[in-house]
């Protein structure tokens, strides 16, 4: 496994890569003063809430707080984790990822932890706008005095109740990423389950 994406290539793809773009391909969007607008992707609305800034290269709902830069919609909308979402882009303008070190055992595992870790918080944030009790969540960051736009920005998600909801969503074959990144908790009998339910 290669080692972990130099963070400076990340920042100089985000700046080449036209957000308009590649957004445009997956959801048609129409110019509205500066920035473009559609009806978000991301939940049912009848009346465009969902931007985009070509100036500023992110995208940003309104109505259900979505945000992110290209990689984070291609995460989103495509599901992809960040690796394939760079290597996505990294292709669309001709750029080659570099990736640090070599092969090693713990860079490995370290790269390894890092992309489970990336995944679950796509999940927890999805749950936040899809999950029947997201709305609930969602008032009480209002409540708190936490936007749509804080709450993008910062990554919140919101853990669903039940125990096992983590897993069957990243796969089974994470299994043992997931208990390493102490996501899961294993029990006495060996079976496992979700750290987090129902929070935050």
């Amino acid at each position: 496994m290669a080692g972990r994406i130099p963070q400076q290539f990340i920042d100089d793809l985000t700046a080449r890569v036209d957000i308009v773009d590649v957004i445009d391909a997956r959801v048609p969007l129409r110019k509205a003063g500066r920035d473009y607008a559609a009806r978000c992707p991301f939940h049912d609305e009848k009346t465009p809430s969902f931007t985009v800034s070509q100036e500023k290269q992110f995208y940003h709902c309104f109505g259900c707080g979505a945000h992110g830069t290209a990689i984070g919609f291609l995460m989103e909308y495509d599901h992809m984790d960040f690796v394939e979402a760079v290597h996505e882009l990294a292709a669309r303008v001709g750029m080659e990822v570099p990736a640090t070190g070599g092969e090693g055992g713990g860079r490995a595992r370290h790269q390894a932890l890092y992309d489970v870790l990336q995944e679950a918080a796509g999940f927890y944030r999805r749950q936040l706008r899809d999950h029947p009790r997201g709305a609930a969540a969602i008032d009480y960051l209002k409540a708190r005095g936490i936007s749509g736009e804080t709450a993008a920005a910062f990554g919140l998600g919101y853990a669903p109740p039940g125990w096992d909801s983590l897993l069957p969503a990243l796969g089974k074959d994470r299994q043992a990423t997931l208990l390493s990144a102490g996501m899961l908790i294993r029990k006495e009998g060996g079976s496992v389950y979700d750290r987090f339910r129902d929070r935050i």
